[in-house]
């Protein structure tokens, strides 16, 4: 009876040995019809397969780290440049002259005003406009608490950022319409936005152009706003158009020649950042871009103040008038003697590109 039962055992674990090695061997069966494919293709893999692409590197140069080229860094942050094959590092070069890298070509592309690039063009050094983050000139002029008269100002010391800069042109333009000589009758000193504030708070500087970061703060301590940009009228007034492309990107013209594909690529990943911001909230713009800006406190006023009031350009592209406007300031505060024609200062072809084939899909 005992070797009967020990017989049945033995029988009963040869049995589930028997299908417990059948199931193991099936699972190879289908693991290995998974991974192996035939010449005929008849045996498809399951398995993903990823090709790497190496990415091309490409610096853009900056003035300042600055939230009114907005879509450009939506472009970093949200990965559109990465979608277009490039590696974009945005370096902050901190003075007069922040086209210089890109002349030299340590950097691809730059951000900067328009004013001198006409200028540059006036020289014979050929550099382009490809696309504008902005449409309307954003800055507004105020006097500090301590000064209630434009007159008030001769003499005395007064924000107005760095030579050659839109922000300082734009100074040199209010003083000249309020019948001041601009080279003769004030001081200039190149503030940051915190320092502005203090400075018009404490009467170090009488009077300043402000930001859309910096304009609500200045009012609130006190300070008065005298040229009102946001108003279509004042805006139409002192520039002559109702739209101003002022924070833009640009290139060589030798780069662009040289590399169109790469050209194309950075405007596409631009314009599809315009066209995400167009379709966001300033609150979700702010948030999307908050890692370039960790130490900007003002960061979630600012983007509403430029949203709302139409700053941030929905189209990329440069206006006729805009663009004369542009001349007319380049020309009033010397940097051009004659007007450049936006065949020699503006590239429209890569954005026209964009503007066909780039969606948010």
């Amino acid at each position: 009876m005992k070797k009967k039962l020990l017989l049945i055992f033995i029988c009963v674990v040869t049995i589930f040995g028997l299908v417990a090695c059948g199931q193991e061997e099936q699972k190879s069966v289908d693991k290995a019809n998974q991974t192996v494919t035939s010449s005929n293709k008849e045996v498809e893999t399951t398995e993903p397969t990823t090709e790497t692409t190496e990415l091309e590197k490409v610096v853009v140069s900056e003035p300042v780290r600055g939230l009114l080229w907005g879509p450009v860094h939506i472009a970093k942050e949200l990965g559109f440049f990465e979608e277009q094959g490039l590696d974009v590092e945005i370096v902050t070069v901190k003075s007069d002259v922040p086209t210089a890298p890109v002349l030299s070509g340590d950097a691809q592309f730059g951000l900067f005003g328009p004013e001198m690039i006409l200028g540059l063009n006036e020289k014979g050094q050929g550099v382009k406009l490809l696309i504008t983050s902005t449409d309307k000139y954003p800055y507004s002029f105020v006097l500090g608490p301590n000064y209630d008269s434009f007159e008030s100002l001769k003499g005395t010391t007064v924000g107005g950022a760095d030579s050659g800069s839109s922000p300082r042109q734009f100074v040199r333009t209010v003083l000249k319409n309020e019948g001041f000589n601009p080279d003769s009758d004030v001081n200039y000193i190149n503030l940051p936005n915190a320092s502005i504030l203090s400075g018009l708070e404490s009467g170090e500087i009488s009077a300043s152009y402000v930001s859309p970061e910096a304009r609500q703060l200045a009012v609130n301590a006190g300070s008065k706003v005298f040229v009102d940009m946001y108003d279509q009228e004042t805006h139409k007034k002192i520039l002559g158009s109702e739209s101003y492309e002022m924070y833009i990107t640009f290139a060589t013209d030798e780069y662009i020649k040289n590399n169109p594909e790469t050209v194309q690529k950075y405007v596409n990943a631009i314009y599809k950042a315009i066209l995400w911001t167009n379709e966001h909230s300033a609150q979700e713009m702010a948030d999307a871009i908050r890692p370039s800006f960790a130490d900007n406190n003002y960061l979630d006023e600012a983007i509403k103040e430029i949203k709302d009031n139409g700053i941030y350009s929905e189209t990329g592209d440069f206006s006729e008038s805009g663009f004369k406007a542009i001349n007319n300031m380049a020309k009033a505060s010397g940097i051009i003697k004659e007007d450049v024609t936006m065949d020699q200062a503006v590239d429209t072809s890569f954005l026209k590109e964009a503007q066909k084939t780039i969606t948010l899909k």
